[in-house]
């Protein structure tokens, strides 16, 4: 006997079918998941944007920058200077990112302590190059201009490159617009997908004085 189906469609005709139809469908969502991440990537440079503003609103209101929070309380934890998780609660933002890891977090010490801003100190040794390229462009005459760096760690949610915390906790962060990359094993060096922003040192001093908290009270 025949095997057919319905109407006259053969099982291996009907088998044939299915299988055109699922590598059609698998050819229209590379485009769709493109587009995710894109979308995915946009959302995190506008969160990262707000919480600068927060940042920069914790300072106006004690004269200093919040340090990071170590115990995963939401709140900044002492010693100032170490990265961390961002202390979301202290800032009245969100903790995660998109694909569900919390906001990483880390200013220069001279701008976050308990006391305020240190005026006999105003540098910072933080840095951030192009991983493209290998250029550190947030200096100026050798003068670092970084005072805080927010990043999240992306879809793949790990640190890449020169992001992975050390033990000597390297005050250099890497930054690219790259997009993480399916294709690649996850610990290519070429797969990489943090998303970083900083907050400026020019910035932090024109929002406290204009208002009016530095230069400090004699």
């Amino acid at each position: 006997m025949k095997n057919t189906f319905s109407d006259g469609f053969s099982l291996i005709e009907l088998a044939i079918v299915l299988i055109i139809i699922s590598f059609l469908m698998g050819y229209l969502l590379i485009p769709i998941s493109a587009k995710k991440d894109q979308q995915y990537l946009k959302s995190t440079q506008k969160t990262l944007e707000e919480i600068k503003d927060a940042l920069l609103g914790f300072a106006v209101r004690n004269g200093r920058l919040p340090c990071a929070d170590q115990n995963d309380d939401g709140e900044e934890d002492p010693p100032c200077g170490l990265e961390g998780d961002l202390p979301w609660k202290d800032l009245g933002v969100g903790r995660y990112d998109v694909w569900g890891k919390p906001f990483r977090y880390r200013t220069e010490a001279a701008f976050n302590l308990m006391t305020g801003i240190d005026p006999t100190d105003i540098d910072s040794g933080l840095r951030v190059r192009n991983r493209r390229d290998d250029i550190d462009w947030t200096t100026a005459a050798g003068d670092s201009r970084v005072v805080a760096i927010i990043f999240s760690y992306g879809k793949n949610q790990k640190a890449d490159n020169g992001n992975k915390l050390t033990a000597a906790n390297d005050a250099t962060y890497v930054h690219d617009g790259s997009v993480y990359m399916p294709n690649l094993p996850i610990d290519d060096p070429n797969n990489f997908d943090d998303i970083l922003t900083w907050l400026s040192r020019n910035t932090l001093m024109n929002r406290l004085t204009t208002a009016k908290r530095w230069p400090p009270d004699p």
